[in-house]
């Protein structure tokens, strides 16, 4: 079995895969880089359908020949922006400053291109590691007592609300009816687009 697959390092991968792959990739902005690529041997495609995917590691392609089709793996490097620390940061402190972009690669989570101005750590954070979503926070810390604006096309509302905990880069605050809402905090407003 093994005899019918060949193994074609990344200087002979063509360039119709590489095309192939840069298209199926489920990020942006990021670069795909070919490690190795194999397939049967009976099949010398000139079509590469690739399935979906995010990261580093193995993706599966269908290879397609002028008389046969089969399926093939590409072993690839996914690279991609990430806001790294410059230095230690702790708990709540802000990350204005404290961070840079460099390209590294992705084997896996969600991780942050850039981080928002006045956002903070979510938790203690060490010099050179990439951000990640559940490391910012944006908006005042859990607990806060905020105003939360819901705008519904021409319509203002305001009520109070308390900030609590959410992932990603929106603001989310309970309201006193126990509905939490997650929006964008600006100008010391939680502000909230949709209806409640």
């Amino acid at each position: 079995m093994t005899s019918l697959i060949t193994a074609i390092v990344l200087s002979a991968s063509t360039p119709s895969l590489e095309v192939a792959l840069q298209k199926a990739l489920m990020r942006s902005p990021a670069r795909v880089e070919v490690k190795s690529w194999e397939a049967p041997l009976r099949c010398n495609g000139s079509q590469f359908i690739p399935a979906p995917f995010e990261s580093s590691g193995r993706v599966a392609v269908k290879v397609r020949g002028k008389s046969c089709e089969a399926w093939g793996w590409a072993h690839v490097r996914v690279i991609v922006p990430v806001a790294t620390l410059l230095r230690d940061v702790k708990a709540n402190e802000s990350l204005d400053g404290a961070w840079d972009e460099e390209e590294r690669e992705v084997s896996g989570g969600e991780v942050l291109e850039r981080v928002p101005v006045g956002a903070t750590a979510t938790r203690s954070l060490r010099r050179g590691g990439a951000l990640a979503f559940s490391d910012v926070r944006v908006g005042p810390k859990p607990g806060t007592n905020v105003t939360v604006r819901v705008v519904i096309g021409a319509l203002s509302l305001e009520q109070r609300g308390t900030v609590s905990a959410c992932n990603g880069l929106s603001t989310c605050a309970t309201l006193p009816s126990g509905k939490k809402v997650a929006g964008v905090w600006d100008d010391g407003v939680l502000v909230v687009g949709g209806a409640l």
